[in-house]
Formats: structure tokens, C-alpha cells, sequence
């Protein structure tokens, strides 16, 4: 089982009831996949960094969960049909990439003007 961190992004003029009912198809659809639900936060509405579907605001909801990656993939593509959806991003969580100690410097092209000049 991985671990995933999903955040999506509700229409907010979506109605309570709505809402609701929205965040548990998408808890439904985690659990249905063989996944379990870690952590849950519902953020609020909040303003969004540029306009998405014609909105400047927008209801966030994080969720951390873990499951087969099977299940991110039906996740997903129930989001792209979700009318209620505008945004979403989901991110696996455990695979840490191991950064190298010394990063390489490339090395320098030579200017292209210098070699014009010389020609």
C-alpha cells in the first residue's frame, strides 16, 4: 500500500449539503478501491491564486490516505468528471528521492557571439 496526499478544489457556491455529499463519494471511491482514509482536513473556502472555471474562490479539502495504485487512477478519473471538482492534485507521499550531495556543474557553451566574431 502507498501513501497519497490528494487536495481538491470544490465549486464554492456549491450548497452544505452538496458539498458534503461530494467529499463522501470521493471518501466512498478511496475506501471502495481497498484504500484507508490517514487523515482528513476540510480547509475551507479561500481565494484562489488565479481564476479556474470562471471562480476567484474556492472550498479546499485534503485528504492523506494509502492504497493500491489502482485506486489512484479511478480517483482520478472521477475527479475529471465531477462537476463540483474545478482543481485537484494528487501526489504520492513515501517515495522520497534521495538528493545528491554534490550537483554537478555543467559546463559552460561557449557564446555564440565570440564565434560569429571570429568567423
Amino acid at each position: 500500500m502507498r501513501k497519497y496526499e490528494t487536495i481538491f478544489i470544490l465549486n464554492p457556491d456549491l450548497e452544505q449539503e452538496e458539498a458534503q455529499s461530494t467529499i463522501e463519494k470521493i471518501k466512498g471511491i478511496i475506501l471502495q478501491g481497498k484504500g484507508e482514509i490517514l487523515k482528513f482536513e476540510d480547509w475551507g473556502k479561500r481565494k484562489l491564486a488565479y481564476k479556474v472555471r470562471k471562480k476567484t474562490k474556492g472550498h479546499y479539502i485534503l485528504i492523506h490516505f494509502s492504497g493500491p495504485p489502482a485506486l489512484l487512477s479511478e480517483l482520478e478519473r472521477n475527479y475529471r468528471v465531477m462537476d463540483p471538482v474545478i482543481k485537484f492534485i494528487t501526489v504520492r507521499l513515501d517515495e522520497k528521492k534521495a538528493v545528491p550531495e554534490e550537483i554537478p556543474i555543467p559546463e559552460e557553451l561557449p557564446d555564440e557571439e565570440s564565434e560569429e566574431e571570429e568567423s
